[in-house]
């Protein structure tokens, strides 16, 4: 392979790359190597830092459940303090006598104590739940004269010592007697052994190479973890907490060499890894340099080429066949007959040649096909009568010739639907909307005339009767309104209405939607004048604007409603104070049958139709409707929501406009 690199050779002319190869290579070697050093580098960084944060919540974790369990079992040692506080302590034998259960009770149910002793004003130690204490003076004891000074629900900790007794270390902490009158009757005196805190490192699993001193401020040890002795001049990582309670320190600490051995081994893999790697890849790359070399002068461009034309037209001739719509094109002379495989289906054919035939009977000559797409409506089976095939047909120039360009759609299904839609709703209008009317006004009826005489139950029964079938007739007049909205049918009868003629019918005919919750209508000063519009749509475009504001107005609130001059425009407004609308829903505002806007509780009912019969409405009379609205998830305080309707004044007399 060096012999390779060594000979300088050519090909097609150009000089040997084999020297900028290598040179290639080598300077791979090197980002490799630099990348590994500061990989591992980081990696050592991760692994200190990891294990300094890591000693520090131990710390922590220690610190918290120390003061928690410490706080648990202050609560416990004075619910028993006062019920021995309610009179004087007496002599050994009387504290034995009325309250010896209660002390050895008390020990036998807060974990964090092992003994109790109660201790005279005098020092002189009168009852105690361990042996050879009674009859002690521990009045020189400074948790002793600290916990004299102390009040209820206080307690006093002492600096740690060996115990007599056990030999073992212990903590003091001291609790006054206090009486209900304030007085001081003695002191209890219990302590922290060394066993309490070794009861809360095995609450957690930590690692066993864990030290944990806890030692007073003085240097006095309270508690030694692990006695097992470090290598002499070892490097450690340690992390310092304080008990404040307490007045004691927590020391976690580690050896440097145990945290930093799976470093070692992890990054000892990771270097064996990448070398195998960065090898085996160098290796292949020599390998393929070696293989371009030898084959580059055996190469055809022209192969590649050719191959990636017929790849091309396979990829073609696959999409071509299988498109959804029928395709079919042909030229003048016939030389050129193409169809794919749902034209041969539409046209009943099997061969391109009889399917264009076909076709060309159907359609005008060649030389009356345009150059711009044309639609024709064409009978392909006869034996099918209700079969409907739309072709739309355009002439193209290809090199020197002309070609027609056909694309054949089976409409059948559209037309079988749009004429089921069309009977449907020719049967709302005459089967639902007539019964439905006289349904509501006879519910209105008889809600108006008999409703006080009628018992609450049936009452309650006839007005949910009398909402749902205004509701019914509202959602049936909706429909058939985007119907004629659609059909072409919805006419706009413009002329000039005063604008404060419209604002004033407004507040008229809409002051009756808020009397339930006692929402109000507020119209404010507005321009005078005129606007180009149908009164009746305009009426309309006012109803479902503000019977909106009054759904979501809160109780009690107000709806103003009022117009705006902004040169040859006028723009009318309605505003709320309601929730506002929320981000999600903003884009969909306007959709037929939109779903509801905001969670239950807050939305209203309705068809979802309101806002998109509006927006109708006003853009049918060359109007434009935008909104703002503020919402708390916006971080406003005064939410709402204001629609804006901008017309033209009217500049030419009233004509009829049909949408």
């Amino acid at each position: 392979m060096s012999h390779m690199f060594n000979r300088p050779y050519t090909v097609h002319g150009k000089p040997d790359s084999g020297r900028v190869f290598i040179a290639l290579v080598l300077s791979l070697v090197v980002v490799f190597v630099a990348g590994i050093t500061l990989l591992v580098r980081s990696d050592y960084k991760r692994t200190v830092n990891e294990s300094g944060d890591q000693l520090a919540y131990i710390a922590e974790l220690l610190e918290q459940s120390v003061e928690s369990t410490l706080a648990v079992a202050n609560l416990h040692m004075w619910g028993m303090i006062d019920q021995i506080a309610l009179a004087e302590l007496g002599t050994t034998e009387e504290i034995e006598s009325r309250y010896g259960d209660l002390l050895r009770k008390t020990v036998e149910e807060i974990d964090q104590i092992n003994s109790v002793v109660l201790i005279a004003p005098d020092g002189n130690v009168i009852w105690a739940s361990v042996d050879n204490l009674s009859g002690r003076y521990l009045g020189d004891r400074q948790y002793f004269r600290e916990a004299l000074r102390l009040g209820e629900g206080e307690y006093a900790v002492g600096v740690p010592l060996i115990a007599r007794g056990s030999g073992r270390r212990v903590t003091p902490i001291a609790w006054p007697v206090v009486s209900p009158y304030g007085r001081v009757l003695g002191v209890i005196v219990s302590s922290l052994g060394e066993e309490y805190f070794s009861d809360l490192l095995t609450l957690t699993e930590f690692p066993p190479d864990l030290h944990v001193d806890i030692q007073a401020s003085n240097g006095a040890a309270a508690f030694h973890s692990n006695e097992a002795p470090r290598k002499i001049g070892s490097t450690i990582i340690s992390a310092t907490r304080e008990i404040a309670s307490l007045g004691l320190t927590i020391d976690v600490s580690r050896s440097k060499h145990a945290v930093m051995s799976a470093f070692y081994f992890r990054t000892a893999g990771f270097i064996a890894v990448a070398i195998i790697l960065f090898a085996t890849a160098i290796g292949m790359a020599i390998s393929l340099k070696a293989k371009s070399v030898q084959l580059a002068t055996g190469l055809h461009r022209s192969k590649e080429d050719n191959y990636r034309i017929v790849a091309a037209q396979r990829e073609f001739n696959t999409i071509f066949d299988n498109v959804g719509d029928g395709i079919v094109i042909f030229s003048e002379d016939g030389t050129l007959n193409r169809t794919n495989k749902m034209a041969r289906e539409i046209l009943g054919a099997e061969q391109n040649e009889a399917a264009v035939a076909r076709l060309r009977t159907l359609l005008p000559e060649f030389s009356d096909i345009n150059s711009d797409f044309e639609v024709h409506r064409i009978k392909t089976d006869e034996t099918q009568p209700d079969q409907a095939v739309q072709c739309r047909v355009m002439k193209l120039t290809t090199g020197d010739q002309e070609i027609a360009y056909c694309v054949l759609t089976d409409v059948t299904a559209e037309e079988r639907l749009a004429a089921a839609r069309t009977n449907f709703i020719t049967s709302i209008n005459h089967e639902l909307r007539t019964p439905l009317t006289s349904l509501a006004g006879a519910l209105e009826l008889m809600e108006n005339r008999y409703a006080e005489s009628l018992p609450a139950p049936a009452r309650r029964l006839l007005a949910m009767g009398s909402r749902n079938a205004d509701r019914l007739l509202l959602l049936v007049n909706d429909i058939l309104t985007l119907q004629a909205i659609d059909q072409g049918k919805f006419h706009v009868d413009a002329e000039p209405v005063s604008v404060e003629t419209a604002l004033e019918e407004a507040i008229s005919t809409n002051s009756g939607y808020g009397v339930a919750t006692g929402v109000k209508l507020k119209r404010i000063a507005s321009v005078s004048g005129d606007v180009f519009v149908d009164p009746d749509r305009l009426q309309q475009i006012f109803s479902n604007l503000i019977s909106n504001a009054i759904k979501y107005s809160r109780p009690e609130g107000i709806v103003e409603i009022g117009a705006q001059e902004t040169g040859d425009e006028v723009t009318f407004y309605v505003r709320d104070a309601g929730p506002g609308i929320p981000k999600a829903a903003r884009h969909r505002l306007y959709e037929r049958f939109t779903t509801p806007l905001h969670g239950r509780g807050v939305q209203m009912s309705g068809t979802g139709l309101g806002l998109a019969i509006t927006k109708q409405l006003v853009e049918r009379q060359d109007g434009q409707i935008t909104f703002e609205t503020r919402t708390e998830e916006d971080g406003q305080q005064d939410t709402g929501t204001v629609f804006y309707v901008t017309f033209k004044r009217p500049a030419a007399p009233a004509t009829e406009k049909t949408a």
